[in-house]
């Protein structure tokens, strides 16, 4: 059986299958998946050299405050823990 091939990638990273599916993630995004797209989004334009070296500085600074906020690692009990809130 043969794996289903991506019809395309959103910023070079996200793969999608059809039109629907992009349309069905775009209908259903919780916030977990906006900080990805948001993250992947900035990733790609970095690569395509749309920032300045001071605009790349201060959005990975600001990704980085933002990653530990939502995504936190609590050492009391060695486990990952997320304060993102689907919806």
């Amino acid at each position: 059986m043969e794996k289903e091939q991506p019809q395309g990638f959103l910023f070079d990273s996200i793969a999608f299958y059809s039109e629907e599916s992009v349309e069905n993630m775009i209908n259903n995004l919780d916030k977990k998946t906006i900080y990805y797209v948001l993250t992947q989004a900035l990733a790609y334009a970095h690569t395509k050299n749309v920032f300045s070296l001071t605009e790349s500085e201060i959005i990975s600074k600001s990704l980085r405050i933002l990653n530990k906020e939502i995504y936190s690692y609590d050492d009391t009990t060695g486990q990952n823990t997320s304060n993102v809130e689907n919806n």
